[in-house]
């Protein structure tokens, strides 16, 4: 239970005494709001917190190689992408989208930038980690003669393209700087605009023309199709909205039939790949550090240590 909660500086939570499931070996668990990855990382190597969420990249061997701690690296279907609004006149336009989607150095960013703690995105968001995920959608790459063909097509010619980034997850800056390099070879000009994640949910989001976001897996497919891509959902970032799509999204949860079910899945994702315009370049494992005398995470791939059920899971071996 609650005994202490200061938003984004910290929260201690309690033993409740009337829990009566399995776990809860902790008398306490204190949570720490550190939003610098590098202060965040410099208080786990000294031993000032026991665990920390998001490794960066470039410190993974270094955490590796630290006596008393480990790694807890998670696949998952959590992503980071490159949000262009439908709603707005600066970023409807479908060969805008297609451009800015074969722009992106995928391969570069999970090998170079996430140092291979991630998979390749596909512009849709059911990666491989989700039971319902679709292999049979063919595989964008950087290709400079179609970001061409669709630039040219396009219109907007040599002005500046506003996109709005903050590391709101890792290699959700450099998707950007990537396609900004690319774009130069073929005379697309991004302006990319890097800004602080403080506010960035509130006064970003859901608001600028093109921005970055990132978002955790969901539970099944249908759930995080729901939440971000049905037509009147509060959080379908693109405001891209298909009768056909959800129609067949709401038919998909009745059905019983495991073939009609993987097609009908199939279809949901290849229509937001070929009509929705996001890019995303990259899907995410959870890296998070540990102490080595912290035990009891569970391989649970949607939030960070474990899908958040540490608290009752955990527990110290200080032996």
């Amino acid at each position: 239970k609650v005994k202490e909660f200061k938003p984004g500086v910290r929260t201690i939570g309690v033993r409740n005494e009337n829990y009566w499931g399995e776990g809860g070996y902790l008398d306490e668990i204190e949570h720490y709001g550190i939003g610098d990855s590098v202060a965040r990382l410099n208080a786990f190597l000294a031993g000032d917190i026991d665990g920390m969420v998001n490794v960066p990249a470039k410190a993974i061997s270094q955490v590796e190689s630290a006596a008393g701690k480990d790694l807890w690296s998670l696949e998952s279907g959590r992503y980071i992408n490159l949000v262009p609004r439908h709603d707005l006149p600066e970023s409807n336009n479908p060969h805008l989208w297609a451009a800015m989607q074969h722009l992106q150095d995928r391969q570069r960013l999970v090998k170079g930038v996430l140092k291979g703690q991630g998979g390749l995105g596909n512009d849709q968001p059911i990666g491989p980690a989700y039971f319902d995920h679709s292999p049979d959608i063919p595989q964008r790459e950087l290709d400079l003669d179609k970001a061409k063909f669709h630039f040219q097509k396009s219109g907007i010619g040599s002005s500046p393209i506003e996109v709005i980034a903050a590391e709101v997850g890792p290699g959700a800056v450099d998707q950007c700087l990537f396609m900004q390099r690319e774009g130069k070879k073929i005379g697309m000009n991004f302006d990319v605009k890097q800004v602080t994640t403080d506010g960035y949910w509130g006064a970003v989001w859901l608001k600028a023309p093109i921005c970055v976001a990132t978002w955790n897996m969901r539970p099944t497919a249908n759930i995080m199709l729901t939440l971000a891509f049905q037509g009147d959902a509060a959080w379908n970032e693109t405001r891209w909205k298909s009768e056909k799509f959800d129609k067949t999204l709401v038919e998909v949860r009745g059905v019983t039939d495991a073939a009609k079910r993987k097609q009908m899945y199939h279809d949901l994702q290849m229509d937001v790949y070929e009509n929705c315009g996001m890019s995303i370049p990259s899907h995410l494992n959870y890296v998070d550090g540990i102490s080595s005398n912290v035990k009891g995470l569970t391989h649970v791939p949607l939030n960070n240590f474990g899908g958040a059920e540490s608290p009752v899971t955990m527990w110290r071996d200080d032996a």
